[in-house]
Order: C-alpha cells, then structure tokens, then sequence
C-alpha cells in the first residue's frame, strides 16, 4: 500500500522470532506487523517510564542529608 511514511524491515530470526511466535499467541488477532507495533510501543514506554524514575531518584539525591555535625553530636551522646 502506497504511503508517505517510513518504513521499516525487520527479519525475524533467533529470539525475535520467539518473542513474535509468544506474542502472536496472546494476540492472535494482531498481524507480525501490529504486533511488532505494539511490542515497540510497550518497549517505549516501559523505557520512559524507567528514564522517569531515574529522574525522580537523582532530583532526590542529596536533599534528604544530615547536617554537619550530626554524626559527631550523636556520639557525644553516648555513654562512655
């Protein structure tokens, strides 16, 4: 079918072929070309998700840090 947009050529060998051949049996109703859609789009956004994370964790990184001293109060505290 005529189109504008790109297209992509992939050949199925190894553990593509596996993972298409599991995935074509969750989804029996999707063509290889939908399903490769779909697994690129899970893939997608499972990788943002993560980038998500790892933006929330280094944004808390250092603000959740003692003061200077703490460490040195807490051990005049103890009992000799």
């Amino acid at each position: 079918m005529p189109t504008t947009k790109q297209r992509i050529t992939i050949t199925a060998t190894g553990e593509l072929e596996r993972i298409l051949d599991a995935q074509a049996r969750l989804h029996p109703d999707l063509s290889p070309s939908a399903l490769v859609a779909m697994l690129i789009e899970r893939g997608h956004a499972a990788s943002s998700e993560a980038l998500g994370r790892e933006a929330l964790v280094r944004g808390l990184a250092g603000s959740q840090t003692y003061p200077a001293g703490y460490l040195e109060g807490l051990r005049d505290e103890w009992p000799d």
